[in-house]
This record gives C-alpha cells, structure tokens and sequence, in this order.
C-alpha cells in the first residue's frame, strides 16, 4: 500500500490528498480541474475532480494501468499498460470512460507516453530494466495518432522515459542507466545535459521555467532551471 499525499510549500508540510488513497502516478489536467491516478495494488486508472467527486473507473482487470498523462484538451488520457504475460503498450481512453484503444504495436514493452501540445501525437520510449535488448537499441519514437505513423526522435538511441515540454520546444529524457537528464531542443536538434544525477520521477513546470526530480541518491526533490541548467533544492 501507498498513501497519496500533497506537499505545501509555504508551510513545508505533508497533507493527505485525496483522503490519502493508496495510489500512484497522479496527473493533472492542463485546466487543473481533474486529476487521474492509478490505485495500488489494483493497478486500475481513475479520474476525478480535485476534492474525488465524479470518480470514475477507467480501466479494468485484467489489464493493469500506470503512467496515465492528459491530453493537453483533457478529453482523453494515455497511459501504459497490458494483459497478464504481454508487453506493455501506449493506450488511450476517453476522459468519459469507455473502451481504451492500443495505440502502439511490436514486441517491445512501450512506455511513458507524453501528448505534443496540440494533441495530434505522442512521444514514448522503452525502459531498460524491462527489455531483453542492450540499452543502445533503446530510441524514443513519436506516433501521429491521426495516421499511426511513428517516427525515431533524432538522437534519442539508449533513452527513455521522454516528457515534452508545454510549449513542445523541449523533450526531455533519460539517459539507460538513469544517470543523466537530457534535454532536445527541435529550434536546434540537439541534445544537451540538462542534470548529471541520478533522476526519477521527473516533470516540467507548468511555465516551462523548471524541470522538477527526485533525486533517489539523496532523497530529494530538486529543480533544474531551463536558462541555465542551475539545479536547486525544494523539499527533502
């Protein structure tokens, strides 16, 4: 079991969220109006309003959910999931309910899936950790979802765990052995360094100013600013 808990800054305290459910994975809409998490150990998706009401299950054994992300309009959410035995795929389902539809085929186990700001296309990668294959075959790889075809972002052989940023200038991603963030820039198409640390648990700031982590070496959660790669401390 998990506990969901808020963290307020002014008073640098922890809150039970959510009447602290056991559930992981928590995203928000792009409006702020709905969260969507998955329930541990259950491993089914759910979406609500931010007080819990109008909760609604999204997904159902035995196919199991994690990483749910909303699209930029909050009409549908991605997440990652599969049937008992079967390689995780990139998933899709309406904010409304109904039957999610598999939006990435093959052998590989797909994951983390993150929406381009007009909604038309998602990036995802593979996770070593649960891939045969050496970490060097890893790409990240972007599907259109209007016409299923998938394109190898430039340069993105052995990372993973892709998150576009607001805007959609920046996609962020891991380095194989979770040593290095790494950030793309489409205005130049390169990769830089964004963080050298051990880093999970990542995401942008709503402005596009900040790129927050958990620093599972330190047991910390940190900051790096986009400007100039400066990274600072925000709670332990």
């Amino acid at each position: 079991r998990v506990e969901l808990v808020r963290y307020d800054s002014k008073s640098r305290q922890f809150a039970s969220y959510l009447g602290g459910i056991s559930a992981e994975g928590l995203t928000f809409s792009k409006d702020g109006q709905w969260v969507a998490y998955t329930l541990v150990p259950e491993g089914t998706l759910w979406r609500s309003r931010l007080d819990g009401s109008e909760r609604l299950q999204l997904t159902f054994p035995p196919q199991r959910a994690s990483v749910p992300r909303w699209s930029p309009d909050g009409t549908r959410i991605a997440f990652q999931g599969a049937p008992p035995d079967r390689p995780d795929k990139i998933y899709v389902v309406s904010a409304d309910g109904g039957r999610p539809q598999q939006v990435t085929s093959g052998d590989r186990n797909d994951h983390d899936a993150s929406w381009s700001p007009d909604g038309n296309s998602l990036i995802f990668g593979g996770c070593s950790v649960f891939m045969d294959s050496p970490p060097g075959a890893l790409t990240i790889d972007q599907i259109d979802l209007r016409t299923n075809k998938v394109v190898s972002l430039p340069g993105s052989h052995a990372l993973q765990v892709p998150q576009w940023s607001p805007s959609g200038r920046y996609v962020s991603a891991m380095t194989a052995d979770w040593q290095k963030l790494m950030l793309f820039d489409f205005t130049t198409k390169k990769w830089t360094e964004l963080v050298i640390s051990p880093v999970i648990w990542h995401c942008w700031s709503h402005d596009e100013r900040y790129y927050y982590f958990m620093n599972p070496k330190s047991n910390t959660v940190e900051r790096v600013r986009i400007s100039d790669h400066k990274v600072e401390p925000v709670m332990s």
